[in-house]
């Protein structure tokens, strides 16, 4: 029932449209409880003449109005209650799935390691949209399966208690047969959503990666992994439909019990004369009207208890708390910070059993380049992802201009923060909309000297559009090089205190990357104090930093200029030595 209620949580401000549908379910009903009403009047006064004695024809066409009158009222209260409630179900379905979004947003780096993107996307659609149903739909017709329940239920006992309560016996067995019902597809239920969303990851990373799965020649195995997913939710699927099939017709079989209890019990106190056929006919049709609540009330229950299990998805979403978060009371930022590593180590895991960095020290002063080297896993990209607090330190100590990090306003440290990671990722929009992305308000003129510095102008000219070219998703109509050129133009423009070049070259080929390195020398030599860190391979993108830090298992090793690294003989001598400074290194 939390579920339920926090569900309810969604329609505040809106609630207006849940009373209506709710009082239009009420009119609905008491309109429909009529009709058999003014049948059984029809047949005992207007045809039979009841107890005076002779037919009065002329009293059928009263009934007859009166009928066709609460058909139109049906008509109408059946209108109110489908628009209020289909209008509600929509609104909670646009809030959820604001406040889904804007929760993955608020979310820190560490939850999405764990996490697909095939199974959120499969939350923010497919459990969307079971909600919807239910709010739109099924909570209305389970308030107007019990009240129907209740009402005609009131109405038979007043009309004959003995019989009603002979034809109304199997609705205890309904009732069980509904709980039993709800206990048991329920986690086959949550199965499935689950299910669906191991589906649509595998469809959201084949057409993501569609060029590798054809460079590798992997459909068959693709088709056969999707298909093993497929199947999973086909297995799950039917084992609901197998309940399905047993409940719901077994629901559907009541109905025609108390009919036949009617006909058998009923129909005798019509031949002696203690009901009379008015009565018996409007007892036949107030259980012609219970036959679709009894019927649907198993259908209700199912949908029920699919928006339940994705009610539970949602909500392990909403109420996963960031494991970063901002100052309470945040501190400014210097205007020309320099970086401090005290002692920090840090895991992915968070146990500290598989330490990426281990009780590392450094200090950056304000406006130094740094380049940070080492073979792969020695931490450089980690420990540059603490600057912006992306993840914070299990142990030790990130100061930014002498502050620790924990203690500034964690977006005004991130817009002071420019970051090229390793891996360019670029938006379904315009050049122009994805070099200004992280400063929305930058001037034609900012967006083209940030592509001058990033070497990527003279190419955006001659496309078609300019500037107003549509990039494809993940930047696919653009080469590796352009795609890395953009995301470092995008990080420049809004003139960072610190910039952060994570392997930013390593797309590129030798030619545009000694372009990139004089526009990076530029401005990286033009007064602006930028602190700036480097990561890179090539000796020549190394030899643009002021000094160089070799990293080896989580922990700084040497540090120093090239010359003096390479005099000393240690690790980076080893690595670099006295090579071609367009050459890789070899670890």
């Amino acid at each position: 029932m939390r579920n339920f209620y926090r569900l309810m949580s969604f329609t505040e401000g809106s609630r207006l449209l849940l009373y209506l549908g709710l009082l239009c379910a009420v009119g609905l009903t008491l309109a429909s409880l009529g009709i058999p009403l003014l049948v059984r009047d029809g047949i005992d006064r207007a045809l039979s003449g009841g107890a005076g004695g002779g037919a009065n024809p002329g009293l059928l066409w009263v009934l007859a109005g009166g009928i066709l009158g609460l058909a139109l009222l049906r008509f109408v209260f059946a209108f109110g209650r489908r628009y209020s409630t289909n209008y509600l179900g929509h609104i909670v379905e646009y809030r959820m799935r604001r406040d889904l979004f804007r929760k993955m947003l608020g979310l820190s780096h560490g939850f999405y390691d764990g996490a697909s993107t095939g199974e959120l996307v499969s939350r923010a659609t497919n459990d969307l949209r079971t909600i919807r149903l239910f709010v739109g739909w099924g909570m209305a017709q389970m308030f107007i399966s019990l009240l129907t329940l209740v009402v005609v239920s009131a109405a038979m006992f007043y009309i004959n208690p003995a019989l009603a309560a002979i034809v109304l016996s199997p609705m205890p067995v309904l009732a069980l047969a509904a709980w039993r019902f709800a206990d048991r597809v329920h986690p086959i239920f949550r199965s499935i959503q689950q299910k669906l969303a191991d589906v649509t990851t595998v469809v959201q990373e084949n057409v993501s990666g569609i060029r590798v799965v054809k460079s590798f020649s992997r459909e068959p195995f693709e088709a056969g992994r999707f298909g093993d997913r497929a199947e999973g939710v086909l297995d799950r699927s039917l084992a609901a439909r197998n309940l399905r099939a047993f409940y719901i017709p077994g629901m559907t079989f009541l109905p025609a019990t108390s009919i036949a209890l009617l006909i058998l019990f009923g129909g005798r106190a019509v031949i002696s004369g203690d009901f009379s056929p008015g009565n018996f006919v409007a007892f036949q049709l107030f259980l012609m009207q219970l036959v679709w609540p009894m019927q649907g009330f198993g259908m209700v229950v199912d949908q029920a208890q699919r928006a339940l299990a994705s009610c539970e998805r949602i909500f392990e979403v909403l109420d996963e708390e960031p494991r970063v978060e901002s100052s309470s009371t945040p501190r400014s930022l210097p205007q020309s910070p320099g970086v401090r590593f005290e002692g920090v180590s840090f895991s992915y895991d968070g146990t500290g059993e598989e330490p990426v960095l281990g009780g590392l020290d450094l200090a950056v002063k304000p406006g130094e380049t740094v380049a940070l080297v080492g073979a792969t896993g020695s931490g450089k990209s980690t420990l540059l992802s603490l600057v912006p607090r992306f993840y914070d330190p299990e142990a030790g100590v990130v100061k930014v201009g002498g502050v620790d990090v924990r203690e500034l306003d964690l977006e005004e440290l991130r817009r002071s923060v420019g970051v090229v990671p390793q891996e360019t990722f670029l938006f379904s929009e315009t050049v122009r909309e994805n070099i200004a992305f992280g400063e929305p308000d930058a001037t034609e003129e900012d967006i083209v000297r940030a592509a001058r510095i990033a070497g990527i102008h003279g190419q955006i000219s001659d496309f078609p559009e300019g500037y107003d070219t549509f990039v494809g998703e993940w930047g696919i109509t653009l080469s590796g090089g352009q795609k890395q050129r953009m995301a470092i133009a995008r990080a420049l423009v809004k003139d960072p205190k610190i910039l952060i070049l994570d392997d930013a070259t390593s797309s590129v080929d030798a030619g545009t990357e000694r372009q990139i390195q004089d526009a990076l020398r530029q401005t990286l030599s033009d007064g602006t104090k930028r602190t700036t860190f480097i990561v890179a391979h090539r000796l020549s993108t190394v030899l643009l930093a002021d000094r160089i830090v070799v990293l080896d298992g989580g922990r700084v090793v040497e540090t120093g200029t090239h010359e003096e690294l390479v005099a000393r003989g240690g690790r980076y001598a080893g690595m670099y030595g006295t090579g071609d400074p367009g050459e890789r290194a070899s670890a």
